[in-house]
């Protein structure tokens, strides 16, 4: 490997690549921040039901707690 590269050779394909990896990077934080704010929703989705699953269920009147229904004469 005793062959030189002018910089006048290097640098032009240098800065090249260093844009490809500004832009592979900058595409790549994009999608970890996309990624973050998705577990953010997901956590508070999340959050948001186990503590509707720890309420207690009063999903109408108490059948049990209700008058019996009144008997209608037979016909």
């Amino acid at each position: 490997m005793g062959q030189q590269v002018s910089v006048e050779d290097a640098f032009p394909v240098y800065r090249e690549r260093c844009s490809e990896l500004f832009d592979e990077n900058l595409l790549l934080r994009s999608q970890v921040a996309a990624l973050e704010r998705k577990i953010a929703a997901a956590r508070e989705e999340n959050a948001r039901l186990l503590a509707a699953a720890q309420e207690p269920v009063t999903d109408g009147p108490d059948l049990a707690a209700q008058p019996p229904y009144p008997e209608r004469g037979r016909g």
